[in-house]
């Protein structure tokens, strides 16, 4: 296969991260797309890596895309409410066959990019990753931790070769075609910590040591709304997430609480209202996530 373009859309801690990893390993083509000051300071000073035990400075391109040009592969490294202006953004350079890889947290991306897209093969993605960016220009991730899961029922030739560049470019990936249950099972543990840290305004050790029975039961609700629509999550993920639990650094908070905290935009449709709304569509009562999620809707509604 003849060397990729990839494009990858938001240069926060996800996408500058990702980028600047392929761009300083060079076995593709790297498009960065960029905003604001961020990108200013990419442009003039270039994107600062400060990686758990490296640094590197790299310059991506962030030029703007050509009539008739086409990416292999696109990444939305946005914020779930950011998906429609990004794939306005990108569609013009989409084909049939250009791998577009979401990886926001939650699980309805997919369908949401395909009902926006007129074309290309959209996977379900989800990234492991501890990272932000810590001033216009860099980025620093906090911990060792890169895993990324990709993929749909068919596997294309595309996808295969993307898993190879990824992983040869030292960012470790999985290909697989139950991307879907992947992706639900981290959506598991950030779906009941980011509604309940956000909603009692704790970080997640704090929630899980002094509200474990709500932790218990958001668990509960969330792999209820999960075996409805098909995705086989039981008492083994669970147990995982537990296990996860008992062993969360101090005072560590979510993105979502941190978001509340700050009066920013927050994924509180993507990470507590679509389990009520999907819970209410089949019929299922998940009470402590209602709850939860009316609670914050009115506090963002507020401008709390």
């Amino acid at each position: 296969m003849e060397r990729m373009k990839i494009a990858v859309v938001g240069a926060g801690g996800v996408g500058g991260y990702l980028a600047g990893k392929l761009t300083q390993q060079g076995l593709a083509d790297v498009r960065l797309f960029a905003r604001g000051a961020h990108l200013a300071a990419i442009r003039d000073h270039g994107l600062h890596i400060y990686d758990a035990d490296e640094r590197f400075v790299v310059y991506p391109d962030t030029s703007e895309p050509v009539e008739g040009e086409r990416f292999d592969v696109i990444f939305l490294a946005v914020k779930s409410y950011d998906f429609e202006a990004a794939s306005a953004q990108i569609a013009p350079y989409v084909d049939e066959e250009t791998v577009v890889v979401p990886l926001a947290n939650g699980v309805d991306h997919r369908r949401r990019i395909e009902m926006l897209l007129e074309r290309g093969v959209v996977c379900e993605g989800c990234l492991y990753i501890i990272s932000h960016i810590e001033a216009p220009g860099i980025i620093r991730k906090k911990s060792p931790l890169f895993y990324m899961l990709f993929g749909r029922e068919e596997i294309t030739p595309k996808m295969e070769a993307l898993a190879q560049l990824l992983n040869e470019s030292g960012l470790k990936t999985k290909l697989t075609a139950d991307a879907r249950y992947e992706c639900w099972k981290k959506y598991l543990f950030i779906a009941t910590f980011a509604t309940l840290t956000a909603c009692h305004r704790l970080p997640m050790d704090a929630v899980y040591r002094e509200h474990p029975d709500e932790v218990d039961a958001v668990l509960d609700e969330v792999t209820g709304v999960a075996n409805a629509l098909g995705v086989p999550l039981g008492e083994a993920e669970k147990a995982k997430v537990i296990k996860q639990a008992e062993n969360l650094p101090e005072g560590a908070k979510t993105s979502m609480q941190l978001d509340f905290e700050a009066g920013k935009r927050t994924e509180l449709e993507s990470l507590s209202g679509y389990v009520v709304h999907a819970a209410e569509a089949h019929g299922l009562r998940v009470p402590l996530m209602r709850n939860c999620y009316e609670k914050l809707l009115r506090e963002e509604g507020a401008g709390a």
